[in-house]
C-alpha cells in the first residue's frame, strides 16, 4: 500500500475532501472515536465550479469541525485521486528498498505520463520474480502531480492540522476493507468499487495485496447531467431525482411501474441505467485483465461503497449485469463506537476510514 508519506505521528484524522462532501474519522484500534459528515453545496459538484471554490468550501468545514471538536489528533491522512494521479504495476531489475529510493526518478519516467518534477513520487515493492532469467521485482508506482497535493495540503494547513500520510484513494478502500476484516479469508480476492461524485475508483485486492487500481471518470455526476437532459432541470434537482430514484431490475418492478402509469419513475430508471451500462464495461474490462494476468484464480466478492453506492436497486442491477453477488460495503462494519452512522451514510466513509487506519511509519 504506498502512500506519499510525510510525517510521523500516532492516532490520525482521516479526512475525506470529496466533491459533495466531506468525510472525517477517528479510529482507534477497532473503535470509532468520532466522525463527521458535511454535505457541500451540491453545485460545488457542478464542472462550472472552480477548484478554488470548492477547497475554500472544504477548508471551511475542516477549520469548522476542528474548532468544535475537543481533544482532537493534531494530525491528517488525505488522498488523492483522478486524472492527476497515476498508478502503475510494473517489473523493475531488482534493486533493495535503499536502492530504489535513489534511483526512483529514474526507474519511474518510462511508466509516468507526467514530467517528473511535477510529480511526487512513492513505490511499494510486492515481491521477487525471475523473467528471462533476470531477476526482478513487481512494484506499484504511484505519482501525484505536486499541485493536487500542495491544494490538499493547504486545506490542513488553514485548519492547523500536520499531514502524516497523502494516500491514494484505491489503497484506502483497502485498508478500510481489511479494519472491517472481509480480508480475512486466505484466498480471497475482492474488487472494491468507490462511485464518487467525479471519479470512480476500483481496486482489486488478492489476500490484502492490490493487484488492480483504475479511476474511470463514469460516477455520480454523470448521472446527474443525463437526468438534467433528460429533465431539463437544475444540477440540484438532478441530484435530488438521483436520490429518490430507483433502478428497475426486474421485468415484474418495469410492470409494477407500467401499471401504476409512473413516467417519469421508468424515465428515471432508464436514465440511470443508461449511465451504468458504461460503468459496468468498465467495471468487466477490469474483471477481464485480472483474469487474464491470473487464471487460476477468481474474484469471489464484489462491494460498492461512495455516495452513489446509495442508489435504490444499484447492487441489483450491478449483480444481474456482472451475473456475480455485488453487495454494497459498510465499513463500520464490526466496529464499536457511539452514534455510528446511520446505514444510509456508512458506504460513503470507505476512503475516509481507510484513511483514519494509517498510521506512523506506514508505507
Amino acid at each position: 500500500m504506498p502512500s506519499l508519506q510525510i510525517l510521523r505521528s500516532k492516532e490520525v484524522l482521516g479526512i475525506d475532501m470529496g466533491s459533495t462532501s466531506v468525510k472525517i474519522v477517528q479510529v482507534s484500534g477497532r473503535n470509532i472515536v468520532r466522525w463527521a459528515y458535511r454535505e457541500l453545496d451540491v453545485n460545488l459538484a457542478s464542472s462550472d465550479t472552480s477548484p478554488e471554490d470548492r477547497l475554500n468550501a472544504i477548508s471551511q468545514v475542516v477549520m469548522e469541525f476542528v474548532a468544535q471538536e475537543k481533544k482532537l489528533p493534531k494530525t491528517a491522512s488525505i488522498s488523492v485521486s483522478g486524472n492527476s494521479v497515476i498508478v502503475r504495476y510494473v517489473k523493475l531489475p531488482k534493486l533493495t528498498a535503499d536502492e530504489l529510493k535513489k534511483t526512483i526518478q529514474f526507474e519511474a519516467e518510462p511508466y509516468i505520463p507526467f514530467a517528473i518534477p511535477e510529480v511526487n513520487l512513492s513505490f511499494h515493492i510486492l515481491g521477487d520474480l525471475v523473467e528471462d532469467g533476470q531477476p526482478k521485482m513487481e512494484t506499484v508506482l504511484v505519482a501525484a502531480k505536486k499541485d493536487l497535493i500542495d491544494q490538499r495540503l493547504g486545506v490542513l494547513t488553514q485548519a492547523k492540522l500536520r499531514p502524516v500520510v497523502i494516500d491514494v484513494d484505491a489503497f484506502t478502500l483497502e485498508g478500510a476493507y481489511d479494519l472491517t476484516h472481509h480480508a480475512a479469508e486466505e484466498a480471497e480476492v475482492a474488487l472494491l468499487i468507490n462511485i464518487g461524485a467525479n471519479v470512480t475508483t476500483m481496486i482489486i485486492t488478492e489476500n490484502g495485496v492490490s493487484r488492480v487500481v483504475r479511476d474511470v471518470f463514469i460516477a455520480g455526476n454523470s448521472i446527474n447531467k443525463s437526468l438534467q437532459r433528460i429533465f431539463d432541470c437544475s444540477f440540484d434537482e438532478a441530484e435530488k431525482l438521483k436520490r429518490k430514484g430507483q433502478i428497475l431490475v426486474t421485468p415484474d418492478e418495469k410492470e409494477a411501474t407500467l401499471a401504476q402509469d409512473d413516467q417519469d419513475a421508468l424515465q428515471i430508471s432508464n436514465t440511470i441505467v443508461t449511465v451504468l451500462k458504461d460503468l459496468v464495461a468498465e467495471i468487466q474490462r477490469s474483471l477481464d485483465f485480472y483474469l487474464a494476468q491470473n487464471p487460476d484464480r477468481q474474484v469471489n466478492r464484489i462491494l460498492l461503497c461512495g455516495g452513489s453506492a446509495n442508489i435504490n436497486g444499484i447492487s441489483r442491477y450491478f449483480s444481474q449485469e456482472l451475473n456475480m453477488n455485488v453487495e454494497v460495503f459498510d465499513p463500520f462494519e464490526g466496529l464499536s463506537g457511539d452514534n455510528l452512522p446511520e446505514p444510509s451514510l456508512r458506504p460513503s466513509f470507505a476512503v475516509a476510514m481507510g484513511l483514519a487506519n494509517r498510521r506512523e511509519g506506514d508505507t
